[in-house]
């Protein structure tokens, strides 16, 4: 019974997960990957050793137009929130950072929107921007009812990719206009439990989420974005402001600080 019951909570947590950014990379099948590699090794012999060596496929590597290119640094980002039963303070003007928690045990949604912003200039990447992603917070979960009470807390980052390539273009799923602009929401923290009566407890989040298949790519924006690979090369090659915003979930929550550090890199 038990089991059921834990399955069901984190069923019900997945179910309002954000939709993450492309960093979730699969591989292609192992048969596929081993052939490819066979390949390339038998022509490379036949070729000889002085013949011009084939670019790799990315069947052989996974990404093969960042292959071979050297990491570059492009500037970082952080935003800052912090969560609170009450934001006013007398005699000073309201601070956006301050989210109000909803009484206990009621949900708190929020929202911070345009935290933190940079542009960069075209050409400042070939094919790839990744995310070096790193949240500080600290939570205080506290139950002040007369009964055990179910405790969650979730944030995450929300990056929003601009761009006039994505002008007059739209989502090729939903048909719904880009806007110029392109959110990605990456998963950060989510955690869940419960709390008994008259306890306090606080946890604190410190790691960090690199890249994998990056926060967007070439390769992304023509299978999920619906670009034209010709539109994925031009993106690359025009400037590209990235905001911040923090969005996420409280619930038998006293109080939180919340900062998400991001520093990009790209190929």
């Amino acid at each position: 019974m038990k089991a059921c019951i834990l399955f069901l909570a984190l069923a019900s947590s997945l179910a309002t997960s954000p939709v993450l950014a492309d960093d979730r990379f699969r591989s292609p099948a192992v048969e596929d990957t081993r052939a490819a590699g066979r390949a390339a090794i038998k022509a490379a012999r036949l070729a000889g050793p002085v013949a011009p060596l084939a670019a790799p496929t990315a069947a052989e590597v996974g990404d093969a137009d960042s292959f071979g290119r050297n990491v570059r640094w492009l500037g970082l980002l952080s935003g800052y929130v912090y969560l609170q039963a009450d934001c006013t303070i007398p005699g000073e003007p309201p601070d956006p950072r301050c989210i109000a928690l909803n009484p206990e045990p009621d949900l708190t949604s929020f929202g911070a929107p345009d935290l933190a912003t940079i542009t960069l200039p075209g050409k400042s990447t070939h094919s790839l921007l990744c995310h070096w992603q790193t949240p500080i917070a600290s939570v205080g979960f506290a139950n002040f009812t007369a009964a055990r009470e179910q405790y969650r807390f979730q944030a995450y980052p929300v990056y929003r990719i601009e761009s006039e390539v994505l002008d007059g273009l739209s989502d090729p799923n939903t048909g719904t206009p880009y806007n110029g602009a392109i959110e990605l929401p990456l998963g950060a923290i989510n955690v869940s439990g419960s709390i008994d009566p008259g306890e306090y407890n606080v946890e604190q989040f410190t790691f960090t989420r690199m890249c994998i298949g990056g926060l967007v790519s070439r390769r992304s924006l023509v299978n999920a974005y619906g670009l034209t690979e010709a539109q994925a090369r031009d993106f690359f090659k025009k400037p590209i402001t990235i905001t911040l915003s923090i969005r996420g979930n409280a619930r038998m929550v006293d109080a939180a600080n919340i900062n998400f550090g991001t520093r990009f890199a790209g190929d």
